[in-house]
């Protein structure tokens, strides 16, 4: 005889006549977040750093304007790397380069690129024998982000809980209730009228 003790909460009770019923919420909820978490892995960023340098021109001079503005070559790069790149201007000549990508060596290989291809498109300007010059600082970052099994686990924790709550939810409100009717008040006639 499985009985539960009667000083238990019914709430409790009920709870515990349904762990079959959790249990398998939990698992659902488990597969679900898995799922869900394979689906949506997140963003690992890595990061470069690039030093532009304008050549040096004589006080009044134009040199080549615009074209040789770090803003301008940002523009040009973005052109070829138009998702996950962020070049953000830094202290003195310094830009940073961002990229986020699915796998750290994804990230770091394209953080790699963007560098090279800063360096490239500012070297190839050129105004009336004035280059601009750039390099790159250092090499790209380690990737930085979850590893692939701490998010899956994440997802998997994350459904479980969702999963028992859930069937914690369903347990309780499938559960049956009794009420007693309410007594009907005395001295009011019944319905319908007793014919005697």
């Amino acid at each position: 005889m499985n009985q539960q003790a009667p000083d238990l909460p019914r709430s409790v009770q009920i709870i515990g006549r349904n762990g079959t019923l959790i249990g398998l919420f939990a698992v659902l909820g488990v597969l679900v977040g898995i799922v869900l978490a394979a689906l949506n892995p997140p963003a690992l960023t890595s990061t470069d750093s690039v030093v532009f340098a304008a050549p040096s021109c004589p006080a009044g001079a134009i040199c080549g304007g615009p074209a040789f503005s770090p803003a301008y070559i940002r523009a040009m790069v973005l052109q070829t790397f138009p998702s996950g790149v962020l070049i953000r201007p830094g202290a003195g000549n310094v830009l940073s380069i961002i990229v986020t990508g699915r796998t750290p060596a994804q990230a770091e290989a394209t953080a790699e690129a963007v560098a090279r291809d800063y360096v490239a498109v500012a070297s190839s300007l050129s105004y009336m024998g004035q280059h601009a010059t750039a390099r790159v600082l250092a090499p790209a970052t380690g990737a930085t982000g979850s590893a692939p099994p701490r998010w899956l686990l994440n997802g998997a924790l994350l459904g479980a809980g969702f999963g028992v709550l859930l069937g914690v939810l369903m347990a309780l409100a499938g559960a049956r209730t009794t009420i007693d009717p309410l007594p009907a008040p005395r001295g009011l006639p019944s319905w319908p009228p007793d014919p005697n």
